[in-house]
C-alpha cells in the first residue's frame, strides 16, 4: 500500500512479531538478561508479566532465538486445559507421537526425557504464555513437574509469562509451594516518552526509511494515545501512514494522528472520581488535549458561547456516566481492542468456516444461488454456524456493466474472531472482488455498517463496532478507492439478525455489513 510512497522495503508497524523489528530498550534489554540467565543457570521457576501489548511475546521469541542451541523448548500458548490434555501437548511439543490415557504414563516418560536431555548436555524450557488462566489444580500439577530432578541440579526450567494478573494469582495461600519456588520475576512496563520516539525511529529504519515520516508533535500524540504500549503504537501508526498516503501527505504530523483516533474510535472507560481510565485496576490511555498549536483559541465574543457549551457537556457526560456505570456495563478492555492471543474457533465454527470458505469463489451469472437472510454473503470469521441459506431475491441481481466482471450480491457479510479486530482471512479475496469492481464503476460507493450485540453498554457497542467498520474502510482505501466513496457507520446492537439471548445468536449479530450502491447507466 503506502511502502513505495514512503521508499519503504517492507510495513514497518504490522502488529506480527517480526523478530527483525525488535527494539531492545533498557526495559527489555534487562528482562532480556535476567531470564536468560535463569535459564542457564538452572534457576527453575521464573516469571515474565507486563500488561497487554507491552511486547512480552517478541521477547520470549528473542529469548528462545539466543537458547536455541543450547535447550529444548517447548511452549504452551493457551493453560486453559485439564491436566490430561496439558500433559500431551507437551509431549507433542517434545516431538513425540504418542498420546498419553494417564498421568502417571506421563511423568515416566517425562522423567526418561529429562535424563536424556542431561545427558546430551540439553537444558529443556517449559513455557506456559497466558499463565494467568491457569487454574490452580494445573498450577498445582506444573508445579509438580519440577520435581523430577537430580542431587544438585535442576532438569526441567518453567518459564511463565503473562499478565499482571498471574502476580496476583501467585499471592494466593494455595499457591505459596510455587511462589516460593520462582528464582526470577521481571515485570515489563510500558515505553516513556523518549523510548516511544526511539522505538518509532528504530522500526522505520529497519524498513528501509532514509528520512523522519513522523514530526515531534506527532511523536507526542502516539505516546499520549498509546500510553507507551508498543502494540497500540504500531496500530496507530500504521494507520497514520495509511492517512497520509491516500491524502498524499509527505509526513504525518500531530493533526493525522488526531484524525486517526477519531476513525479508530477506541472506547475509553472514566473514573469521574480521580480522572484515570481504569477498568477493573486496570489503567487504559486517555488522550490529554492537543497541544496549544493545534487548538485555537476563543474570541471574548465566544466566551458565553463557550461556557453555555461547556455546561451542555458536562450535563451529557453524566448523563453517560449514569449509563455506564449501570447494571448494563461496559466490557471494553485492551485486550478487545489488541488482543494478546486468539485462542481459535471451536470444532463446529471451523466446520462453518470451511463451508463459507468454498461459496467465496466468483458466483456463475444466469443460475440461481444461494446466499445468507436478506442475500448477504457469509464471510467465516469466528461465528456459530451461518444463517439458512435462501433463494436469491431479483433485487440482488447480478450488478455489472461493460467494465466489470459480474459480482451477484450486492451485500456482504463479515464476521470478525472472537476477542479480535482483525480481518478474517476469508475475507480478503471477497474485498478484492469489491475493491475492483469499485474501481472498475466509478460512480458507485459503499455502505459499511458495523454491528455487535446487545451484552454490555450500548455506547461500548457503537464503539467497538465502529472500529470494526473503519478496518474494513481502511483496507478498501489502501486498495485504492476514494475514502469519500467509502461510508463506515458503526450501528451497535441494532437490527439483530439473530437472538441475542443464545451465544450463538450474538455471534452471528457481531457482524460487518458491506452494501454496494450503484447508480444506473444514464
Amino acid at each position: 500500500m503506502y511502502e513505495a510512497y514512503y521508499n519503504l522495503k517492507s510495513k514497518p508497524f504490522q502488529i506480527t512479531t517480526d523478530p527483525k523489528f525488535l527494539w531492545l530498550g533498557e526495559k527489555h534489554s534487562e528482562a532480556l538478561a535476567a531470564l536468560k540467565y535463569g535459564i542457564l543457570e538452572n534457576k527453575g521457576f521464573l516469571v515474565l508479566t507486563g500488561d497487554v501489548g507491552t511486547g512480552k511475546t517478541a521477547l520470549i521469541n528473542r529469548l528462545v532465538k539466543l537458547i536455541d542451541m543450547a535447550a529444548i523448548v517447548a511452549a504452551i500458548p493457551d493453560p486453559g486445559l485439564d491436566a490430561l490434555d496439558f500433559f500431551n501437548i507437551l509431549a507433542t511439543e517434545f516431538r513425540v507421537r504418542k498420546k498419553f490415557q494417564s498421568k502417571g504414563a506421563f511423568l515416566i516418560f517425562l522423567k526418561q526425557f529429562l535424563y536424556k536431555a542431561y545427558a546430551s548436555h540439553k537444558k529443556v524450557l517449559l513455557i506456559v504464555d497466558e499463565a494467568q488462566r491457569l487454574n490452580h489444580d494445573l498450577l498445582e500439577q506444573i508445579r509438580l513437574l519440577s520435581n523430577i530432578e537430580l542431587e544438585n541440579r535442576k532438569l526441567i526450567n518453567i518459564f511463565f509469562v503473562g499478565q499482571p494478573e498471574f502476580n496476583d494469582m501467585l499471592m494466593q495461600e494455595r499457591n505459596k509451594a510455587v511462589r516460593q519456588r520462582i528464582t526470577v520475576n521481571y515485570h515489563i512496563d510500558p515505553l516513556n516518552g523518549a523510548e516511544t520516539d526511539k522505538y518509532i525511529r528504530h522500526r522505520l529504519k529497519i524498513a528501509g526509511a532514509t528520512r523522519k515520516i513522523f514530526t515531534p508533535d506527532a511523536v507526542h500524540e502516539i505516546f499520549a494515545f498509546s500510553n507507551g504500549y508498543p502494540r497500540l503504537i504500531n496500530i496507530v501508526c500504521d494507520h497514520a501512514l495509511l492517512t497520509g498516503y491516500s491524502t498524499g501527505l509527505d509526513s504525518i504530523d500531530a493533526k493525522v494522528i488526531l484524525e486517526c483516533k477519531k476513525e479508530l474510535q477506541i472506547p475509553v472507560e472514566i473514573n469521574l472520581e480521580n480522572g484515570n481510565g481504569l477498568k477493573n485496576g486496570v489503567k487504559h490511555p486517555i488522550l490529554p488535549p492537543p497541544p496549544d498549536h493545534l487548538t485555537p483559541a476563543p474570541s471574548r465574543g465566544k466566551k458565553m458561547a463557550l461556557v453555555a457549551v461547556l455546561l451542555m457537556l458536562l450535563a451529557l457526560g453524566g448523563y453517560f456516566a449514569y449509563d455506564m456505570n449501570s447494571s448494563d456495563s461496559p466490557r471494553w478492555s485492551m485486550q478487545d481492542i489488541a488482543p494478546e492471543q486468539y485462542q481459535g474457533p471451536t470444532p463446529d465454527v471451523r466446520q462453518a468456516v470451511k463451508d463459507a470458505e468454498a461459496t467465496v469463489n466468483e458466483i456463475k451469472p444466469q443460475k440461481p444461488v444461494k446466499t445468507t437472510a436478506a442475500g448477504s454473503e457469509p464471510i467465516a470469521g469466528n461465528s456459530a454456524a451461518q444463517p439458512p441459506a435462501i433463494q436469491q431475491t431479483p433485487a440482488q441481481e447480478q450488478i455489472t456493466t461493460p467494465q466489470t466482471a459480474p459480482l451477484m450480491q450486492r451485500k456482504f457479510l463479515i464476521y470478525f474472531k472472537l476477542n479480535s479486530n482483525e480481518l478474517p482471512d476469508a475475507s480478503f479475496e471477497t474485498l478484492e472482488r469489491i475493491a475492483r469492481f469499485l474501481k472498475q464503476n466509478s460512480t458507485a460507493t459503499v455502505h459499511i455498517k458495523g454491528y455487535a450485540d446487545s451484552t454490555g453498554s450500548y455506547s461500548y457497542n457503537v464503539s467497538v463496532s465502529g472500529f470494526r467498520a473503519n478496518t474494513i474502510k481502511t483496507y478498501l482505501v489502501g486498495k485504492g478507492i476514494d475514502p469519500s466513496r467509502i461510508k463506515a457507520s458503526g450501528l451497535g446492537p441494532e437490527n439483530p439478525i439473530a437472538s441475542n439471548a443464545t451465544s450463538q445468536g450474538r455471534q452471528k449479530n457481531r457482524r460487518v455489513e458491506i452494501e454496494l450502491n450503484v447508480e444506473p447507466p444514464g
